[in-house]
């Protein structure tokens, strides 16, 4: 059964990534076997072989017909257009002031589509809407990449609710809403950690705690997953034997528990993956055939992927195999070495979150190229706390309607596990050297994996020197190897820079030098990205933070602030989660500054000038409400800068009137660079240099050609983040402004 899906695994991805060659391997090595067969057909290995490929080609097979049920031709035929009129089914809740959730498109202009995977973005809504209600919307459409897991990306314009959720369905939201109020009621984070921890629900996690817990690798308790099943039906099919129910009743029992419970939770990638290995595994032993771990676990993959292929190509359901497949393969191995060097209940406590972190680690780095010191003495920290919790949630949660008295006490026990885990968080990423730096993509992966490789083998021979000894080796050099890229380009780039850009992917970040300190307009969304470049630029605390709007492209890193900043000046935020986010940075020490137009802030040699928005709402909430700032310098050898936020065309006319009358040097492009744009503003700015924040090859087409030709005409030098990385500009003794980046030098 292992190699079966693993063989399995293999022809999707190829498949996936190119069907032509997919398709051939297929072929080939059916054409293959067929050749070998008169000669080798007798032997039982060859056969086993045979049988293998054959059944493995169901992938091939599946993920072909898949292809064609993710791109209809009444979605492929709108790509990239809109004004549509759609009707899509949410998967999840959508809670008030949410800005995404998963879908599946049911209609596209009055044709019915095959339940398609998508994620509509909205704005911030103003109502809870639960799993499975349908949803009229109007707006555009966008195809992903073949390797994406979900199919379309929709930009919704407006959207309404046009058929309620079923019954079981808007019944367990509201036990999960009522649940997450009593939570909430008990303040701080535990109450605000346990909804998460027990169901998944992760609404009223402040920016800062889950930054914490990715840190030190914890955030994979609030991912509702096989353990949180695994204890609920324990339970269940315990409570049942006590009760004096049989083997088939059991049986029963169990697989009515675990539905509710997925219902409960809503079906997630792991609760599916171990929601079908229980399953499996409670009808082998119902049957009298109980098997291993790695079979059932094999069955429950095979069985997933031919159902839908592109789970091969989803994070969370691949960390969730990885887990399970290390903890399934290596756990007692691990115990029996480490009883060695520890007493043996320790030496298990140990193991588990150790085999776990090994195997998806090397996956891991793809999402955080990190390698989280902490990760282990966390987890064996906090794996006491999270029975407690999971228990206490699920009865807060079914006794919140029926017995309040009950859920309300449930809530008041679950948070004081919930709060000891959260306290671990803390206290373990603001640790020092709480995590090192890590290679990007493929080489990081097979560093990851080069380390695991070397732990798991010297612990399977019982050398735990050799493995310690081979773990720093590979840890030393990945480290010193990956930091050398930052190294050589602190070491490079201008000692007396004035305005930086960081490469921040598909966002914004600039930093501004002055004479009491550093500004930082806005955070971009990549935390990797984002901590490399303020290592270049030899930034380790700000004076002041901007936050231009609250998009996650603008402000998703906030966090990386936390205690860093002495002053966050912002705009008006729009909803509960932009409050939680300034709440966040206020509890670490910063002080919150609202601005409007015609403030100034005093930065020493240098003055702020706010343009944008004015005191009257003439901006609607979101990227025409973005601050607009004038850098403007006190001496001859500054570097002023206009930097526009996200404005659109209309509000940037609005806006020229207010523009200043001195000499503007630099430019932050609006919008990434978007088509929407006001060629009078960039006239009347007339800065020759543009600063473009924005990700190679992102799928929004920016920046525009119609608009860079533009500014290509006026004889602005455009300068993007995509192809020069982190750069810095600064005038130089003779006047002139000298640019230094990282691609180009």
């Amino acid at each position: 059964m292992p190699a079966l899906a693993v063989l399995t695994w293999l022809q999707i991805l190829l498949s996936i990534a190119s069907p032509v060659w997919g398709v051939g391997l297929g072929l080939f090595g059916v054409l293959a076997l067929a050749a070998g067969w008169s000669r080798l057909g007798t032997h039982r290995g060859y056969r086993h072989v045979a049988v293998f490929w054959l059944v493995s080609l169901l992938g091939v097979g599946a993920t072909l017909a898949h292809e064609s049920l993710r791109n209809p031709s009444v979605l492929t035929e709108r790509d990239g257009t809109g004004g549509h009129q759609l009707v899509v089914e949410n998967e999840n809740t959508l809670n008030p002031g949410d800005r995404f959730v998963s879908v599946r498109i049911l209609q596209a202009a009055g044709q019915d589509t095959p339940r398609v995977r998508a994620t509509l973005f909205v704005e911030p809504s103003t109502e809870r809407v639960p799993p499975g209600a349908l949803i009229e919307v109007t707006g555009s459409l966008l195809s992903t990449s073949a390797m994406d897991a979900t199919a379309w990306r929709v930009f919704a314009s407006n959207h309404t609710v046009i058929q309620p959720s079923s019954w079981w369905q808007a019944g367990a939201d509201r036990m999960r809403e009522r649940f997450l109020e009593r939570s909430l009621a008990q303040g701080g984070d535990g109450g605000a950690l346990l909804p998460g921890l027990a169901l998944g629900d992760t609404t009223g996690v402040s920016e800062s705690l889950e930054a914490d817990m990715r840190t030190v690798s914890l955030a994979h308790l609030v991912a509702v997953s096989g353990a949180n099943c695994a204890l609920v039906v324990g339970i269940a099919v315990a409570l049942t034997a006590l009760l004096g129910g049989g083997v088939r009743t059991r049986l029963v029992v169990g697989v009515f528990t675990l539905v509710g419970f997925v219902i409960l939770v809503t079906p997630e990638p792991s609760v599916i993956r171990a929601a079908v290995m229980a399953t499996i595994a409670l009808a082998a032993i119902a049957w009298g055939r109980p098997s291993q771990g790695m079979a059932v676990l094999s069955l429950t993959v095979w069985v997933l992927l031919l159902a839908d292929p592109w789970r091969a190509v989803e994070f969370a359901f691949v960390l969730s195999v990885a887990a399970t497949a290390g903890i399934v393969l290596g756990l007692r191995p691990m115990a029996g070495a480490l009883t060695r060097v520890m007493p043996a209940w320790l030496a298990w406590w140990v193991a588990l979150p150790l085999v776990a972190q090994l195997a998806v680690q090397p996956i891991i780095v793809l999402l955080r190229p990190t390698l989280p010191l902490y990760a282990i003495p966390a987890n064996v920290l906090a794996a006491p706390f999270v029975p407690a919790v999971t228990i206490s949630g699920l009865v807060g949660s079914v006794s919140s309607g029926a017995w309040p008295w009950l859920s309300w006490q449930a809530a008041a026990i679950g948070w004081w596990p919930s709060s000891a885990i959260a306290a671990i968080a803390r206290s373990t990423a603001r640790a020092p050297v709480a995590e090192l730096p890590w290679f990007h993509g493929v080489a990081g992966v097979l560093a990851a994996a080069a380390l695991s490789t070397v732990v798991w083998w010297a612990i399977w021979r019982r050398r735990i020197a050799v493995a310690g000894l081979g773990a720093m080796i590979v840890i030393i050099a990945t480290v010193v190897t990956s930091s050398a890229p930052q190294i050589v380009a602190r070491l490079a780039r201008p000692a007396q820079w004035q305005i930086a850009q960081c490469d921040v992917g598909q966002g914004d970040a600039l930093a501004l030098r002055t004479s009491r300190g550093v500004l930082v307009i806005d955070t971009g969304d990549d935390e990797h990205l984002l901590r490399a470049c303020l290592a270049v630029l030899g930034v380790s605390k700000v004076e002041w933070l901007l936050l231009s709007h609250f998009d996650r492209d603008h402000v998703g890193q906030s966090a990386v602030f936390h205690s860093r900043a002495d002053t966050v000046l912002t705009g008006s935020p729009d909803n509960a989660e932009d409050l939680s986010r300034l709440a966040d940075l206020e509890q670490s020490g910063a002080t919150i500054r609202h601005l409007r137009a015609g403030q100034r802030v005093d930065l020493g040699d240098y003055t702020l000038h706010v343009l944008w928005p004015s005191d009257q709402p003439l901006a609607q909430p979101g990227n025409d409400s973005s601050l607009v700032v004038w850098l403007e310098p006190h001496q001859p050898e500054g570097v002023s800068m206009v930097a526009l936020g996200d404005l659109g065309e209309k509000t940037q006319s609005m806006l020229r009137s207010r523009l200043p009358e001195d000499p503007i040097d630099v430019v932050k492009v609006s919008h990434h660079g978007s088509a929407d744009q006001s060629r009078g503003l960039y006239r009347d700015v007339g800065a020759p240099i543009a600063l473009i924040g924005v990700g190679a090859d992102n799928d929004y087409g920016h920046p525009a050609s119609s608009l860079t030709g533009f500014l290509d005409s006026l004889g602005t030098h455009v300068l993007r983040s995509d192809q020069r990385g982190t750069l810095t500009l600064h005038r130089g003794e003779s006047g002139v402004i000298e640019l230094w980046s990282e691609r180009g030098g």
